[in-house]
């Protein structure tokens, strides 16, 4: 019998997709690719400045061989003095701080009479060291607003704990930060077993592209409570976000108002909310956050200015967590309510 020519068309095509699979003929029924997602838990995020000193003082205790510390400033005698005991102890205890910062004067003696490793950072002219965290034996990591300081504890503050393989990506950058400070590496294992956190992990000029590819993301709605927004580009990219129809809520300094009243200006023309950050404890503000969309959310060591994403050694930790999210953002909705308008 013979084949009609339409039917033997039909047959090959048919045979070409079985063989070839969906994906290849049919691209767009492509699978989504998964969103990516952090298990960090919204426990692992601290925003109570006791919370945060207990909380470091319990790390550095129970650390069993290393203890890596990249700070601005300490003066916290309490803390000092169970370093030096860590030490002594036969942890391997590094530091490393700003050079510019007067509270190190004395804790940088004090620490190297009592054999402690502790250096400046080699920081060009202009530039200060902005980053903050602690690392214990390679897997436990904490993140910081702000410094071990009188100031730094007694400012607003947060901090986030770490678990997972960023706390042994961020002991990897101090290994590379003391290299370039002392020309010694520490001779950190191979790999570490830490679970996969999806956590992101960002230094000086990797801040800036991090946070401009999270405000182009967010489609719904950006908050952020940032001591000081000057940055050009951060700021147009505000704007262009409000633009295509997203929520954009900025809690700023009140300093601002005198620094960059330019910019307050144009986020006001460009109808982007902005309130100035007040505590009804008069409590100083000391963090910079942000959250996109309720489901990321970014931490920088500094404000969104030059200076800080182009001189300073600074840092960023990016967490894409629906849950860790959320639960920030309630905070941060209570503080836009008690923020004051420009």
């Amino acid at each position: 019998m013979r084949v009609q020519r339409p039917l033997v068309i039909l047959i090959i095509i048919l045979s070409i997709f079985l063989l070839s699979g969906c994906n290849k003929i049919l691209p767009l029924f492509k699978d989504k690719k998964p969103e990516v997602i952090s298990n960090l838990s919204a426990s692992s995020i601290m925003m109570d400045s006791n919370e945060i000193r207990s909380q470091t003082i319990q790390i550095i205790n129970n650390a069993k061989k290393s203890i890596f510390i990249e700070l601005s400033a300490i003066d916290d005698q309490e803390i000092i003095n169970l370093l030096i005991s860590k030490s002594r102890n036969g942890i391997k205890v590094h530091i490393l701080l700003d050079q510019w910062q007067r509270e190190n004067s004395e804790t940088v003696k004090y620490l190297k009479n009592q054999n402690v490793s502790v250096q400046y950072y080699p920081a060009q002219k202009g530039q200060y060291q902005r980053i903050r965290y602690l690392v214990a034996d390679y897997q436990v990591a904490v993140f910081y607003g702000n410094d071990w300081t009188a100031k730094g504890f007694a400012t607003h503050t947060m901090a986030i704990k770490l678990t997972g393989d960023a706390a042994w990506t961020i002991a990897k950058s101090f290994d590379k930060d003391w290299s370039y400070t002392t020309t010694l590496s520490l001779g950190l294992p191979e790999t570490m077993n830490l679970p996969q956190d999806n956590i992101i992990f960002t230094l000086s000029s990797g801040v800036k592209p991090q946070l401009l590819k999270q405000i182009n993301a967010a489609s719904k709605e950006i908050i952020a409570e940032v001591e000081q927004i000057s940055d050009p580009d951060t700021v147009e990219a505000l704007v262009q976000a409000k633009k295509r129809g997203c929520t954009v809520k900025l809690i700023v300094s009140p300093s601002c108002a005198v620094a960059t009243p330019n910019t307050i200006k144009k986020f006001k023309e460009s109808e982007i909310q902005v309130r100035y950050y007040n505590s009804p404890n008069k409590i100083p503000m000391g963090f910079n956050l942000s959250i996109f969309d309720n489901k990321t959310m970014m931490m920088t060591s500094s404000s969104w200015t030059y200076y800080s994403f182009v001189i300073n050694h600074e840092g960023a930790l990016i967490i894409p967590s629906p849950t860790a999210s959320e639960s920030i953002s309630k905070v941060l909705s209570q503080e836009w309510e008690n923020a004051s308008l420009p």
